[in-house]
């Protein structure tokens, strides 16, 4: 594949109007490089330069399983590991930018209704 191809298609990783939005998040989420991406879809380096280049899929259900089953036909690639991949890159997304949204840190925090019990003193049951 060409340079300027690979470099449009690291451009619009950024873009969740391409593919390669929810792709560089799933990439991201499974500590995968582009060569570990492209065997998890099972394809080649250049096939999965193509495929970041194709729109992101509609998101009502109808739309995205036929969006995604006409990328995974197109390319040959396995339709329920790509859609596992997007779904997947997509929540990461969404997750992302609402926690930039509320301008929270990287990290999640899980909420308790009451705080938690005090630590219990040594020696204090024998």
């Amino acid at each position: 594949m060409s340079e300027a191809l690979d470099k449009l298609a690291a451009r619009v990783a950024a873009d969740p109007s391409f593919l390669a939005n929810p792709l560089a998040e799933f990439a991201r989420s499974e500590a995968l490089d582009d060569a570990g991406l492209a065997l998890a879809l099972g394809c080649d380096a250049d096939t999965l330069t193509r495929v970041r280049l194709c729109r992101a899929p509609r998101p009502d259900p109808d739309g995205f399983r036929a969006d995604v089953a006409a990328v995974a036909t197109r390319f040959g690639l396995d339709a329920a590991v790509l859609t596992n991949a997007v779904r997947r890159g997509l929540s990461l997304a969404r997750l992302r930018g609402a926690r930039a949204a509320a301008g929270e840190p990287g990290f999640l925090l899980a909420a308790r209704d009451e705080p938690p019990p005090p630590p219990a003193e040594p020696g204090g049951d024998q």
